[in-house]
């Protein structure tokens, strides 16, 4: 392409000349190196209609530049537009998605769809939330999300076969409901459910498989209830005596306090239900807070 260059002469007038070159820098070096000229200016040449077409330091046309750039903020608007409808359609073609009610033999009943909620343990009658695990669900692939539920609990062995994959995939298109007259215990065992769901959802479309992800659950419940197991364990060894690095006498129920009161954070953290707090430590639990 063409540049115009502007530099001054030897009497000191200023002067313009034209040079080709690939790039605007390829001009500036030409100039400087063939012809001994140290230009002030380079820019692009003015074309045939009059207009210069300034270059960018590769030699491409800015104006080339501002065409791509001008196609790409349409193509993002585009992009947002679509989302956006799809999106506000997506919520209008889920009827279920807001609380309707249901006849039932005890009367009328306000259902929803639950909300989901991640694993975490569930607060409440352990008793009410053992049974809703395989009372509450209609299918029995969501009975068996439903004993993975709360991270750290053991796992208690699932009673027949094993769903299929096309009880998984039915399981996955239907939401699960939140009746008013639910528990609480229930509800969060419900919302915790549904969002397995949706995590089995993107792993499948991620290109995994059903069994494929029971596995991981597994895996993952089994790491968590070791967590706490060794916690345990080495509280347990901290107040008999038995841990060599700890220190003896007050100082050692001191230091199984103070590890009481971490693993207990790093447990809650990962949703895992926290160690109970052993008599030892209960006495000097009070007797710190007599002191106090």
């Amino acid at each position: 392409m063409r540049f115009t260059y502007t530099y001054r002469s030897s009497d000191g007038q200023r002067r313009t000349a034209e040079i080709k070159a690939e790039s605007r820098d390829t001009a500036f070096e030409r100039v400087r190196a063939e012809l001994g000229i140290k230009p002030i200016k380079v820019v692009a040449a003015v074309d045939g209609g009059g207009r210069g077409a300034t270059a960018l330091p590769d030699g491409r046309d800015k104006r080339d530049h501002w065409i791509w750039g001008a196609a790409i903020l349409a193509a993002a608007i585009l992009t947002i537009g679509v989302g956006a409808w799809w999106w506000l359609t997506g919520r209008a073609a889920r009827p279920e998605a807001a609380p309707y009610q249901v006849m039932t033999p005890q009367g009328a009943v306000t259902v929803s769809v639950a909300t989901p909620l991640p694993r975490q343990m569930i607060p409440g009658d352990r008793k009410r939330i053992e049974a809703g695990r395989d009372t509450i669900f209609t299918n029995a692939a969501e009975r068996l999300l439903a004993h993975f539920a709360e991270p750290g609990r053991t796992v208690a062995a699932s009673e027949g076969a094993k769903p299929t994959d096309a009880e998984f995939a039915a399981c996955l298109r239907e939401p699960i409901r939140i009746a008013s007259t639910d528990f609480t215990e229930v509800v969060d065992l419900k919302r915790i459910v549904t969002g397995m769901k949706r995590e089995m959802r993107a792993y499948i479309a991620g290109g995994g498989t059903v069994e494929g992800y029971l596995a991981e659950l597994e895996k993952r419940q089994r790491l968590e209830i070791s967590y706490r197991e060794n916690a345990e364990r080495r509280l347990t060894e901290m107040l008999n005596g038995q841990d060599a690095s700890a220190p003896s006498g007050r100082d050692s129920l001191k230091a199984a306090y103070a590890y009481w009161l971490k693993a207990n954070a790093q447990l809650q953290a990962m949703g895992i239900y926290p160690l109970a707090l052993p008599d030892a430590l209960r006495s000097y639990q009070m007797s710190l807070d007599i002191e106090e």
